[in-house]
């Protein structure tokens, strides 16, 4: 973008953010599709919110690219400084239940008169209904919409009594999937940056999120006559059952895994539903029911809540588990 444009773009957006000024109270949500510069215009109207002595909070939604906390968490920053993060466990925000409710979550802690709102730049197909179900629940102030040709159209039509700005974007480069996955990489090492390996008893712990360890546990060697292979795990929930076994399988009413799914996997420590810490697991002993995990988060919390996402060791993203999380 060159000299002209980028002034041009910033006089609109003293518009906007004079616009937000005079409200006593404002929550503002950004839409838009990739690089659209929701995140650039925030931390403009953060930083001349402030110049004019008033209180501003930002949320980030953007799961994928977290500007605030670590990737697979919405997080939010108050004016204090002070941040806190809702572990969604994943990169892309498959459950818009979880990223609703987390968004209601943060917003309950906001210390702030204005709030600006980011969000991940999935407008399409099921992106459409997570912002829909977005606007519907937060009842927004000000929309601001990104757009390049009139791609949001299709969601803003459905709020005609909202006041909506729609800003026009030129000559944005997009960022490369494999620059948003290395820019992960290095955030993930960030948040286990200094962890160790801690074994956690199952008989100490709450587990969420996961059909491991959620039934009772079952005979594994009328299993094994069943499915003609080596069991590990097995336990009866309401679903039907849930194995681990050599290899994956398919039953009728009945999950199976292979050993050693879990090794990679990230999972949220949490605290009065706020999460305090990451943590990759490295491996399940399910004889002696006990989880090793990598993490640098203390003991305090009152649940390790499982994810979607694997990595290894060096932040690179494996994949994801699936079956394993509801």
């Amino acid at each position: 973008m060159d000299s002209k444009a980028k002034d041009i773009e910033r006089r609109e957006w003293k518009k906007i953010v004079d616009r937000i000024l005079e409200k006593e109270k404002c929550l503002v949500l950004t839409l838009g599709y990739i690089d659209t510069g929701k995140t650039s215009f925030l931390k403009y109207a953060s930083k001349k919110i402030k110049e004019n002595g008033k209180k501003v909070s930002i949320i980030d939604c953007d799961v994928g690219q977290s500007n605030i906390g670590p990737p697979g968490c919405l997080g939010l920053l108050n004016d204090s400084g002070k941040s806190f993060y809702y572990f969604i466990g994943d990169v892309y925000p498959y459950d818009h239940s979880k990223v609703i409710t987390g968004l209601l979550e943060l917003l309950s802690r906001v210390d702030s008169s204005y709030i600006l709102i980011d969000t991940t730049g999935l407008i399409f197909g099921k992106g459409r209904s997570l912002k829909r179900a977005k606007i519907m629940s937060l009842k927004p102030d000000l929309i601001i919409a990104f757009q390049r040709n009139h791609e949001l159209e299709g969601i803003l039509k459905n709020f005609p009594q909202y006041e909506i700005i729609r800003e026009n974007v030129e000559n944005v480069e997009f960022t490369s999937r494999e620059k948003r996955k290395e820019i992960r990489k290095k955030l993930w090492k960030k948040h286990l940056k200094n962890s160790q390996i801690k074994v956690f008893k199952l008989k100490d712990i709450k587990l969420r999120n996961t059909f491991l360890f959620s039934g009772m546990e079952s005979r594994k060697d009328i299993m094994e006559k069943i499915l003609g292979m080596k069991v590990y795990w097995c336990e009866k929930i309401p679903e039907g059952f849930f194995i681990v076994a050599d290899e994956y399988g398919e039953q009728e009413n009945t999950i199976i895994l292979k050993k050693g799914f879990e090794e990679g996997l990230i999972v949220g420590f949490i605290k009065n539903e706020i999460c305090i810490g990451i943590g990759m697991i490295i491996r399940v002993d399910f004889e002696r029911k006990e989880i090793y995990i990598l993490t640098n988060t203390e003991n305090d919390f009152d649940f390790i809540e499982f994810g979607r996402i694997k990595i290894n060791g060096d932040g690179e993203e494996l994949g994801r588990v699936y079956n394993l999380v509801y």
